[in-house]
């Protein structure tokens, strides 16, 4: 907490609106309280940075950002304004009722059921096109990991911290900053080259990776993920290796499209647990029908020792 010089206490009030209730996170760039709305009694998240740090002006871009967007799964804006020196910025955002997946992952005593990974790749390409496919500048989210994907408490998914996200520049060889989360930032965000959709979408196939592998990341294994983890559906291993390539130009080239193999990974769960289930069901009759047969012979040959 020193690093950033931010010291809120329980009880106290901003912008005569908000009551600190206490801490529940810090980052590089920001500390994250819980408080209380004054006047609605709700619950918010509020991240604060000291604007003197380089690093943390990047809240004041996330909050430009954030307000620009309304997806369910992603946080509401509630409120953004600055201390009276403009010390400090604060960004108040709707107060997530859950867990992060990293969290929900490790404390997991068995390794990741794949349709729950599925199911959290479709929400998240989902999320993806939404930004993807902003206008004028699609938005590059470019910090995809198990760290910024909250669980509420029903089950839902919410893509949090949009720190370092930036808005896709047409014709810009390069971004301005090579920033990202090794193990799950594409190759091009360490390159002078300009992230685009298909960044997001090698950090969701390495997602999906180290979730189906129990931890492992995909540039460290250099093995196709079939080989660590058995009994993935054959759409999933492809969606899977065509995102963790290298090469942009080789990759699923759209979230919508990666959705679309996902979604097809489901389907064919489905289809083997339909026809597993009316093989079980099948031999069920078999046993049964068998059962009586030989129930009816050895009645026969009783009857016929008695007589």
């Amino acid at each position: 907490m020193s690093k950033h010089d931010i010291h809120l206490k329980k009880g106290e009030i901003l912008k005569n609106q908000y009551q600190i209730v206490k801490e529940i996170g810090a980052g590089g760039m920001s500390i994250v309280y819980l408080a209380v709305e004054i006047d609605k009694q709700t619950l918010v998240a509020i991240k604060v940075a000291d604007m003197t740090r380089k690093i943390s002006r990047r809240l004041f871009s996330e909050a430009k950002i954030l307000s620009e967007l309304d997806h369910p799964a992603l946080p509401q804006i509630v409120d953004f304004f600055s201390s009276e020196d403009n010390r400090y910025f604060y960004l108040v955002q709707e107060y997530i009722n859950g867990q992060p997946l990293q969290e929900c992952f490790e404390q997991q005593e068995s390794i990741m059921n794949q349709e729950e990974v599925i199911q959290i790749g479709i929400t998240i390409s989902e999320v993806l096109h939404y930004l993807h496919t902003r206008k004028p500048n699609p938005i590059i989210y470019r910090d995809l990991k198990p760290a910024n994907i909250m669980i509420t408490n029903e089950g839902a998914i919410k893509l949090i911290d949009f720190g370092i996200a930036r808005k896709y520049v047409h014709n810009q060889l390069k971004d301005t900053v090579q920033i990202g989360t090794v193990g799950f930032a594409a190759p091009e965000q360490f390159e002078k080259r300009q992230s685009d959709a298909r960044t997001d979408l090698f950090s969701l196939g390495a997602l999906m990776y180290y979730l189906l592998t129990g931890g492992r990341y995909v540039y460290i294994s250099q093995k196709p993920v079939g080989e660590l983890r058995k009994g993935l559906t054959k759409s999933l291993k492809q969606c899977i290796k065509l995102l963790v390539k290298t090469n942009p130009d080789d990759r699923v080239q759209s979230a919508d499209k990666t959705r679309e193999l996902l979604i097809k990974a489901k389907e064919e769960i489905k289809r083997a647990t339909t026809i597993f289930v009316g093989t079980e069901w099948m031999a069920v009759k078999y046993i049964v029908a068998i059962s009586f047969f030989l129930g009816v012979v050895l009645y026969i040959i009783s009857d016929q020792i008695n007589r």
